[in-house]
């Protein structure tokens, strides 16, 4: 059975593995999943999700070309807690929409574990007039993660938007 995942089930899920776990590093909550990490050269794949099911063991192959891994593993984490019962690989071979919307899915979940809400309302007014390059500088994400995060400010806040691309605090 496929799950239909919108976006705020997708943000709760990443908050409640936030919870749970203490922490939102990625390495932390692969630690406390027993989820090994492994950098390897896979050409033009980022990384993917594998599951061991002889060793009941899951292991995230990270490209050793990319320099911040963090991202590829939330996303892959992303899989593991949205997909982990799922063929994916089969998937995407049958359906190349069903295959975009889980890699949407786990996009989305990497950003709301990376940077979740209450950590950009708690810095909302040093971030005042920011541009969203400043800002993903500032939390050393990629602008797209950022640039997702603040065009859903509605979930965060309804005193924040964007205002050519600087983030701007309005009064209500």
């Amino acid at each position: 059975m496929i799950l239909i995942y919108t976006s705020k089930n997708i943000k709760n899920k990443a908050e409640r593995v936030i919870q749970e776990h203490g922490t939102n590093d990625v390495y932390e909550i692969c630690g406390n999943l027993n989820i090994s990490i492994l950098k390897s050269n896979l050409g033009s794949i980022k990384g993917f999700l594998q599951y061991y099911k002889k060793h009941h063991h899951y292991l995230i192959q990270v490209n050793q070309k990319y320099q911040n891994t963090k991202i590829i593993i939330a996303h892959e984490l992303g899989h593991y807690f949205l997909h982990k019962n799922l063929n994916t690989f089969k998937m995407e071979n049958c359906s190349l929409v069903l295959g975009e919307k889980l890699e949407h899915q786990a996009n989305i979940f990497a950003t709301e574990l990376l940077l979740p809400d209450y950590v950009l309302t708690n810095e909302a007014s040093q971030l005042q007039n920011w541009t969203l390059n400043q800002i993903a500088s500032f939390f050393q994400l990629p602008v797209p993660i950022v640039e997702h995060k603040v065009r859903h400010m509605n979930l965060l806040s309804p005193n924040i938007a964007i205002n050519q691309n600087r983030l701007t605090i309005i009064n209500s």
